[in-house]
């Protein structure tokens, strides 16, 4: 066997075994105890905020606060652009699991695609909370990373209602995240010339 088969051979094998290790987590996932599906989905939700807002401030706060000012036009980009993820996500699975070859390359872009999209996702739901939150006064985005985190561990009593916030916090993040530039941080603040200060 040549090398280019044996790493098409490997990634194929690497395809499958994702796959199977995947269904198999999420089907263990739903035969724990609602306490602890809480809890487990509440310890990602904060992880992901910690890692939006914490680790990359400029881009995960930016795109925030896009969700929160721009919420139409996020909902409306978003739309599109979930749309098209969805399909691509579609379209490689299907091609990878058609060709070894196509395996190969296959692979690493759905983790990428897969890693993208569980950030948009977190900016959005994380948005959608802190928009709430701006409501009673509490400016501040970590109230919007607490507010994902209940919600988050409160959806496991309601899986249907669960599923329809994060498709609705997907498109708002997508919209949102697909607009905003990394390590860019947009400012409401402006110079002002001299000669127009009071």
């Amino acid at each position: 066997m040549g090398v280019p088969a044996a790493l098409a051979s490997l990634g194929a094998g690497t395809t499958a075994t994702a796959t199977t290790a995947g269904l198999e987590n999420l089907g263990a996932f739903w035969t724990l105890s609602v306490p602890v599906r809480a809890a487990v989905l509440s310890a990602s939700t904060l992880l992901l905020g910690i890692l939006v807002v914490g680790l990359f401030p400029d881009y995960g706060t930016t795109a925030i606060d896009r969700v929160r000012e721009s919420m139409v036009s996020s909902f409306l980009i978003g739309s599109v652009v979930a749309v098209i993820y969805g399909a691509c996500i579609g379209v490689i699975w299907y091609a990878a699991g058609q060709d070894q070859v196509v395996s190969l390359i296959a692979t690493p872009v759905l983790f990428v695609l897969v890693g993208l999209g569980t950030v948009w996702t977190a900016i959005g739901l994380v948005g959608l909370c802190q928009a709430g939150a701006d409501l009673v006064g509490a400016d501040h985005s970590a109230w919007g990373v607490v507010g994902a985190v209940v919600v988050a561990g409160a959806s496991v009593t309601a899986p249907a209602y669960g599923l329809a916030i994060a498709v609705l916090a997907a498109v708002f993040g997508f919209g949102a995240g697909i607009r905003t530039r990394p390590g860019v941080r947009t400012t409401d603040d402006r110079v002002v010339p001299p000669d127009r200060k009071v």
